[in-house]
């Protein structure tokens, strides 16, 4: 776990994290490819990182399973600068995973692993609630629960 910044989160995100899990080898089906790369994923993730990458301080809410790929997402948002504090563990639940085919120039066929669910779709108002205090907030809008 990261610490919070004192002054708040510039970028506070909810939502989705998974693992995508890319071919090497593109032009080809999945059945085909022989090296795949591990990488994290989901939107909500993706902005927080793109904001930790860009300086502004930044966590995500979501869930993970209780398996590898739970822990590997939260190793790798600790590297990228993400604070996942508020990144729980749902020990019945996988960590989602998404593979892709590439097929240049515009076709990217994904397939979707969430049996039987993604764990941030179990994720209640507490998970928001807790986060509230580091909000940074200079356009003062009211953010009570």
């Amino acid at each position: 776990m990261t610490t919070a910044p004192s002054t708040g989160y510039d970028v506070l995100t909810i939502g989705r994290i998974g693992i995508d899990i890319y071919p090497l080898q593109d032009g080809v089906g999945l059945e085909e490819v022989e090296t795949f790369g591990k990488y994290l994923g989901g939107s909500a993730t993706n902005v927080a990182i793109a904001a930790a990458k860009h300086g502004l301080h930044s966590a995500v809410i979501t869930a993970t399973g209780d398996d590898p790929f739970g822990r590997f997402a939260h190793s790798e948002l600790r590297r990228l600068g993400v604070d996942n504090r508020y990144v729980t563990t749902i020990d019945h639940l996988n960590t989602p995973v998404t593979f892709c085919e590439i097929f240049p120039p515009d076709d990217f066929p994904l397939y979707f692993y969430r049996d039987p669910i993604a764990p941030d779709l179990v994720l209640d108002s507490s998970a928001l609630c807790s986060a509230m205090p580091q909000i940074n907030n200079p356009a003062g809008v009211d953010v009570s629960a």
